[in-house]
């Protein structure tokens, strides 16, 4: 395991207010993840932070059959709603970490798993003394660097006008680590690419901000 001590807190719910629908505790530990099992090097593997209801992790799954896939999602009623949606669709390559994406990156050895990391619609905490809060700095970029395979990508879409500045001012520092793929405009915004729809990016729309997607290939 990792000996790197990894500072992780998680801040708001966990969970939800209201009534769930439960599933037995055998069912949802049928799609958690053994680490020491189901990360392998030599497969595809993609991680989907903050995975929310799944249905990015959904989308990637049917449309990448031979990828192994980890929702990362600590707030509960979206893995259970994940899981429902596994069973229905009898979906068996997505595994779900429950927990924060720190702590799962403290608990495996620092190596290249993966092909693909997403991050879709990362908390973009709007408080100036929230900023630091954010998932997105320059020290998480450059840690989950050493994660990725050699032309690897990382998939980024925030609707934060504020948090994109951020994101991009973050980006150029890190131009030596991290080729910016999809600067063109056209290319920036989210409802013009194939991507799934998501719960947030509903949400983005009906209030009428623009989701910006960001494709970065590590170098």
């Amino acid at each position: 395991m990792n000996q790197t001590l990894f500072k992780y807190k998680v801040f708001g719910r966990s969970r939800g207010r209201k009534k769930r629908n439960m599933l037995p505790q055998e069912d949802l530990k049928k799609y958690y993840i053994n680490l020491d099992k189901d990360l392998n090097i030599s497969d595809y593997n993609i991680i989907d932070i903050g995975s929310g209801s799944g249905e990015n992790s959904i989308s990637l799954s049917l449309s990448k059959p031979y990828a192994k896939i980890i929702s990362c999602e600590i707030f509960e009623d979206g893995n259970i709603n994940l899981c429902n949606d596994l069973i229905k669709n009898k979906i068996t390559n997505i595994k779900i970490f429950k927990g924060n994406i720190l702590e799962f990156f403290s608990k495996i050895l620092i190596n290249p798993y993966f092909d693909e990391i997403w991050i879709l619609y990362p908390d973009p905490w709007p408080k100036q003394r929230h900023h630091k809060r954010r998932l997105i700095n320059k020290n998480f970029l450059t840690m989950i660097c050493s994660y990725l395979k050699k032309n690897a990508r990382l998939l980024i879409a925030t609707d934060s006008q504020t948090y994109l500045k951020s994101i991009l001012s973050i980006i150029y520092d890190l131009k030596n680590i991290y080729k910016w793929e999809n600067q063109y405009p056209s290319q920036w915004f989210y409802e013009y690419q194939n991507l799934p729809t998501t719960k947030f990016f509903k949400k983005a729309l009906k209030s009428n901000r623009k989701s910006i997607f960001i494709q970065l290939k590590k170098i």
